[in-house]
């Protein structure tokens, strides 16, 4: 077997032991979520054709302002994870891909008929990379990063989510399903 095929194996392994037992930590803590995405990412630089990247998220709802009357959603904490699935094109021969890793502080609205928004901000780390290497606009950085959002809950606690991220030179646009 190459070592192509071994990491993709390894992957799908590793993807289907955290779905079960990310099941199995939802259900004993209720403010611990998990979500998968997957979306289109765009760079800012000149002669870059998009990239699909597909990505996961854990995270932990530790604040909530629905207490009272009053309703007025919830703070969350994320972490975020997207990897590469197709390059993009780069003009006039190249390709080039992007992975990311950030930590973001959530807030979620309530909802309004099965509807809410999202907003995040917080920081991503991000891994640029070209064939032929050397291209602009490829690097690691840790940089700012903010992104909106609206989900649609299926029940209490299922959601399908269509998010957009705005990294330095990368913006993120994607659509997920929260378990």
């Amino acid at each position: 077997m190459s070592l192509l095929r071994n990491r993709w194996l390894a992957v799908l392994v590793l993807a289907a032991v955290g779905a079960a037992t990310s099941g199995m930590a939802s259900a004993a803590d209720p403010n611990l979520y998990f979500g998968a995405k997957f979306g289109v990412m765009s760079s800012d630089h000149s002669g870059y054709d998009d990239s699909w990247n597909l990505g996961g998220v854990v995270g932990y709802h530790f604040l909530d302002f629905n207490k009272g009357k009053s309703r007025y959603g919830t703070l969350s904490g994320e972490v975020e994870l997207t990897v590469p699935v197709v390059k993009g094109d780069v003009n006039p021969n190249g390709d080039w891909k992007a992975w990311t890793i950030g930590a973001f502080a959530v807030y979620h609205s309530p909802d309004f008929s099965n509807v809410y928004f999202k907003g995040k901000a917080g920081a991503v780390h991000r891994d640029v990379t070209s064939s032929p290497s050397g291209l602009p606009g490829t690097g690691t950085s840790f940089d700012p990063a903010f992104g909106a959002g609206v989900g649609f809950r299926l029940n209490r606690r299922n959601s399908i989510e269509l998010e957009a991220t705005f990294m330095d030179t990368l913006t993120f646009l994607s659509a997920g399903f929260v378990f």
